[in-house]
Parts: structure tokens; sequence; C-alpha cells
């Protein structure tokens, strides 16, 4: 029962919950969750891995960047050992573009393993591993002409639950551009607007035993949009949205017309997935001071998921070290917490 909750739970916490290897959908970066998970039209940082590949076409020195979640916190003490990580790292390689790798970590922790007590009730016999699921990914990005950023990630994706797994294949298609504004103003840069787009987890599809029990990746669209209203070499300060459509179901299965309540609007199924009350919304502002402190806050709606909506960061950054805090929103369950998120990042 209590692996059932918390596979569930992570489910909800991630997005939607009827595709397989959910831990995709929780993307990475301090910083961005700090800005509500609206990173999608942000580029020049090597979290864009994450978000938008095209995002690391504009990055101009090796950067490198290890982040670490508790995850466990917002479940309580049923889910001990559980967290979720990224690495990644980028460089430019001269005029062919940029190249860099990025992994994803997800450490389901362990389950009390039981057996039936002869004088009733379940007996406690040990513990048991429910293993770690990742995806590693080898990135690519360039800007194939002024402002118009492309870039593709190809994934190998692998999941685990206890002793099933599977590897599955993906890739994530994104383009950022760069609109030129000249509005005559000192302090904005001559394209203060960039509009994002990525095509997230397109690729087959997990199966833990047989073809009967095959589910697809966590498909997304997300459509982003950041606004620079400063940047001068003393503060910048930028506004970002990100609009996230979970496109995984794209018609009725044999399943879903056998169940008389099932309602395709209300499940997303194709053009339904682009419904405000089927997709993921995301607001952010991002403030820094000196390219020395940053300040971040968000708000982030998920379907179906109550409970609190806004996120929180900072960053410190000395020479090329900086080091990234945001603070999210768990799940509204009993016992659950909010989540710290912990960055390092390196520039080099």
């Amino acid at each position: 029962v209590i692996l059932t909750i918390l596979f569930c739970s992570f489910n909800a916490y991630a997005g939607t919950a009827r595709t397989a290897a959910q831990f995709l959908s929780t993307d990475g970066g301090t910083r961005a969750a700090g800005m509500g998970d609206a990173f999608s039209a942000v580029s020049g940082d090597v979290i864009s891995a994450f978000w938008n590949p095209g995002g690391l076409a504009t990055i101009t020195e090796k950067q490198a960047v290890i982040a670490y979640s508790n995850i466990s916190a917002m479940f309580g003490e049923a889910s001990e050992g559980m967290y979720y990580g990224v690495m990644a790292f980028a460089m430019p390689v001269g005029n062919l573009g940029v190249f860099g790798t990025a992994l994803q970590l997800q450490d389901q922790g362990t389950t009390t393993k039981t057996e039936a007590d002869p004088r009733g009730g379940p007996l406690i016999i040990g513990e048991e591993d429910l293993g770690m699921n990742w995806a590693w990914a080898i990135c690519y990005a360039d800007e194939l002409a002024d402002g118009f950023l492309t870039g593709i990630n190809a994934k190998l994706i692998r999941q685990v639950l206890l002793d099933e797994s599977d590897i599955a294949y993906a890739a994530d298609l994104g383009i950022v551009y760069a609109v030129p504004l000249h509005l005559g103003t000192s302090f904005m840069p001559n394209k203060p607007v960039s509009i994002g787009i990525t095509l997230q987890n397109l690729g087959t599809a997990i199966q833990m035993k047989d073809a009967n029990q095959s589910e697809p990746l966590p498909r997304n669209l997300k459509l982003g949009l950041a606004l620079k209203l400063i940047e001068t070499p003393v503060h910048r300060f930028q506004l970002v949205s990100d609009y996230t459509s979970f496109i995984d179901k794209l018609s009725e299965t044999e399943e879903d017309k056998k169940e008389p309540k099932f309602d395709p609007v209300k499940a997303g199924v194709g053009i339904y997935a682009f419904r405000p009350d089927n997709s993921q919304q995301s607001i952010g502002a991002e403030y820094w001071y000196a390219n020395m402190l940053g300040i971040r806050v968000g708000y982030k709606y998920v379907p179906d998921r109550p409970g609190n909506r806004v996120t929180m960061g900072f960053s410190i950054r000395y020479s090329n070290y900086q080091i990234d805090y945001a603070r999210v929103p768990g799940i509204d369950i009993p016992g659950g917490g909010d989540i710290d998120i912990i960055s390092v990042m390196f520039r080099f």
C-alpha cells in the first residue's frame, strides 16, 4: 500500500500520472525551480538542457552544474532514501555550435518488505530497494541565424521498479527566438523578448513485462516567453512564463471507450491537451544585482494538484562559482512538506 501511495504521489508531483518515467517531467535546475519552472525561453545557462536545448546555443564558456533535491521531504517518513538529482555540462566548440551532456537521477528509496504473520497481520522481514531511474542525454545547439537558436537532445532512459526494468530512447527538440525590438532605452537590451518552443520526450514506450503493460513517455509541448525589462552592468530583471501541455494521449484507447465515466475533455485527449485546465502554467521573476546576488520568485499551477503554488530562490556568485537555492511546494498530503533544492555551478 505504501509503495502504491508513494508511486502515485510522485506522479502527481511530476505531472500527469498516466505515463512511464514520470521523473522526466520534473525537468531540472535550481534556478528554474525558483522561478516556478518557467525556463523554456531562457538561454545561456547549462540547465537549458532540461528545458529547451536551443537555449544552450548562446553559452560562451564551459559550464557545469550539479543539483540535488531531497524529494522524500514531501512524503514524510514513508519515503526514506528518495532523492532527485541532475548534472549537466556544456561547452562551445568554435563555429560548430555548443555540445553538452545531461543526466537526471531519481532514487526511489526503499520499501518495507513483509510476509504473513501466523499470529495475524503482516510481519516485517526487512527492506527492499526500489531502484534508481535515470536519463542520459547528449545535447547539441547552434545559432542558425541572428537571434534564432535551435537545439536537440538524444536521450537514453531507464526505468526500474523492484525487479522489473526497461530502456527507452527519446529526443527533445527546441527553438528560442530573441525578438529585435529597439525601444530606445538605455536600460533594456536590443532583444528584450525571447520566445521558446520545446517538444520533449518524443520516443519509445516503457515496457516492463510485455506489450500489454507498456506506457508512453511523458511527451509534452512547452511554450515560453521571457521579457528582459532591465539589463545594465549593475542591475538585471526579467519576467518569464511557460505553458506546458501534456501530449502523451493522442487518441482514446479501447480501454477508455469501455469506461462509462471517461471524459476525453478532462483527460486531455488529442487537442484537449492544450486546455488551460489540462496544462501546467508557470510565471516567474528574477533580479540580479552586480552579477553577484540573484533573487527569484515564481508561481506554478499544476492540474489536479492542490496546495501551495509559490516558489522562491536565490543565487550567490563569486568569480566563476555559483550556488543556487530554491524552495518549492511538495504535495498536499499528511506528513508531506516543501522541497529544498540546491545546486553548484562552475564556469571555466
